[in-house]
């Protein structure tokens, strides 16, 4: 797990675990499959992938630790979704092939759903939550035999406990971040006191990553579902934390637990509530605030399997602020 762990942390081009549109085997691919397309990669840390543009539809190559049965999982959540009414790439076969295959990667091909990332406002946070709860209601009934990523940006405080080890060691030279994984550790053990189990919280098939341009705007003015790479059975107040911390942080990383208006919170659970057509139970809302400060944790824990630790570090201080904030105000998420 370690080294899985390394090599998609350490994502860059001289890593071979990441493709490129100009690697030879994914050319070759792309000649069997859509010959004299134009493609465009449309970007992304957990895959490639590229718009065949005369096809209208989506060429995706995996990185090799992602599993068959787990793509195929993944493509059968977005066809419950399509099937539910909401607007997701659907999956495309080759000749009568679900899957292909790319130099010991799993690849697969979608329709193209144009899109395009909402601007980070009030109104369009709102509008993204509810289309959260949309999701979540649909995903309710999929099997929960999903197989869980090998990464994915989950860090309940045992995980978050193994992987600071790992950073502390690999920065144990440098006073600067000796002293923020110091910090971090006395807020895994305030994490410790407020974490709720996911055993005492509903549990269902969650997206993992709901973030503004993942959930996108259809031209028509519907929601587009798109990278499920995180999707997994996990606590569904975690996707909602999950979205919470970046809509903290802001688009250029300036938001602070002290500055954020809080009181557009209850609006925007109350879009969600209203787009699950369920209530969030007692204590998924006292959950919520160590779930959030999880994110940032998550990302400075992590930060020993970076190729720059130190640096890393450095990187996530503003945003680990923010979980020091939470931990210490755990009232500000409960309403």
């Amino acid at each position: 797990m370690d080294t899985l762990m390394r090599r998609w942390w350490t994502e860059d081009p001289a890593n071979p675990d990441v493709t490129s549109a100009d690697d030879p085997d994914v050319r070759r691919l792309l000649r069997t499959v859509a010959p004299g397309s134009a493609a465009t990669d449309l970007g992304g840390c957990f895959s490639l992938n590229l718009h065949l543009h005369d096809l209208g539809q989506v060429l995706r190559v995996q990185q090799p630790f992602v599993s068959r049965d787990r793509v195929l999982a993944m493509r059968e959540i977005r066809r419950r979704l399509v099937a539910h009414g909401l607007l997701a790439a659907e999956p495309v076969r080759w000749r009568d092939r679900e899957l292909l295959t790319c130099r010991g990667r799993w690849a697969e091909l979608e329709t193209f759903v144009p899109h395009a990332k909402p601007e980070a406002t009030w109104e369009s946070y709102r509008w993204m939550y509810r289309a959260m709860g949309e999701l979540h209601r649909a995903l309710r009934d999929v099997n929960a035999t999903l197989p869980r990523p090998m990464v994915a940006t989950y860090a309940p405080p045992s995980s978050l406990r193994r992987w600071l080890a790992v950073t502390e060691a690999a920065v144990r030279h440098d006073p600067g971040a000796s002293d923020v994984t110091a910090s971090l550790r006395r807020m895994l053990a305030k994490l410790r006191t407020q974490w709720v189990p996911a055993t005492a919280l509903p549990n269902q098939v969650v997206h993992g990553d709901v973030r503004l341009g993942n959930v996108g705007l259809a031209p028509s003015g519907e929601s587009v579902y798109l990278d499920f790479g995180f999707a997994a059975n996990r606590p569904r107040v975690h996707d909602l934390a999950y979205s919470l911390a970046w809509v903290i942080l802001r688009p250029d990383s300036s938001g602070s637990g002290e500055t954020f208006d809080w009181s557009m919170l209850p609006r925007l659970l109350g879009e969600y509530e209203e787009g699950a057509r369920t209530r969030l139970t007692p204590l998924e809302r006292q959950a919520l605030g160590p779930y959030v400060a999880t994110v940032p944790m998550y990302h400075a824990a992590m930060a020993g399997y970076d190729t720059d630790p130190i640096a890393k570090l450095r990187e996530e201080t503003g945003f680990l602020r923010i979980a020091s904030w939470l931990l210490d105000n755990p009232e500000a998420t409960r309403g």
